[in-house]
């Protein structure tokens, strides 16, 4: 598998994505078996398929870094501050039930450990293997995150979808840039935490945006990408002549 990954790295991230969606599957059936309502069966899956990938790639991500890269992640957390401020800007309502706080730390952290492990973890990993350097590394990883969340955008108009496109590859910018600078799984995977469960906290969500709001949001998602890519370029390993096709 890891002569593959280190071959045909875009290839193995996107597999190995539709392989652990697939793996989901079964864990889902079994909890709603159970009595778990579906989306709480979805949320533990993902955690459960999650842990099967750090175990597989236990050799390949540095756990050892734990927290090492918080302080260049903290502009991250500014997406989870966005969040909370649009939501209450917009008058929705924030859970205040136990069960219900429970609830979004849950279907928040679910999509953070599956998501981190693969496409910052395992999928840099094999980019890094193909001889990739560390800004094609970024980029490619940041695509290739944006590319799965394309589904979020069914059903959106043409701006919403501009926006939904640029804002995953600003978050796969910035968690893949903390992640090449420090190795630091832990840290990436909380600030992705973050960023949903800061809208997971709400019972609602604001139907329209205002121009203002949109703009503001946009300039956000092109100064974290900025920053993204500043450290990389600044601090990481970017020799375009001695990296390697990426297929």
């Amino acid at each position: 598998m890891q002569a593959f990954a280190s071959k045909h790295p875009v290839i193995f991230g996107l597999a190995l994505f539709i392989v652990s969606i697939v793996a989901c599957i079964p864990f889902m059936f079994a909890l709603q078996a159970i009595g778990f309502p579906a989306e709480a069966a979805g949320a533990f899956s993902r955690l459960a398929v999650g842990v099967i990938i750090a175990i597989v790639f236990r050799s390949r991500i540095p756990w050892g870094n734990s927290f090492k890269g918080f302080v260049i992640a903290l502009p991250a957390f500014l997406f989870a501050v966005w969040n909370i401020v649009y939501n209450l800007a917009g008058g929705c309502e924030i859970t205040t039930t136990s069960g219900g706080i429970i609830g979004a730390i849950v279907l928040g952290l679910a999509p953070a450990v599956f998501e981190e492990l693969i496409f910052r973890g395992a999928a840099i990993d094999a980019l890094r293997s193909s001889g990739a350097n560390d800004m094609l590394t970024l980029i490619v990883s940041a695509l290739l995150f944006a590319a799965v969340h394309l589904t979020n955008a069914v059903g959106m108009d043409l701006v919403s979808v501009l926006v939904q496109v640029l804002y995953s590859v600003s978050v796969g910018l910035i968690l893949g840039a903390v992640y090449i600078l420090s190795g630091d799984i832990l840290t990436v995977i909380l600030a992705h935490a973050s960023i949903d469960i800061a809208s997971q906290l709400f019972l609602t969500h604001p139907e329209t945006t205002s121009v203002p709001f949109l703009i503001a949001f946009i300039v956000l998602i092109v100064a974290e990408g900025a920053y993204a890519v500043w450290m990389v370029g600044k601090n990481g390993n970017n020799d375009t002549s001695q990296s390697m096709p990426v297929e």
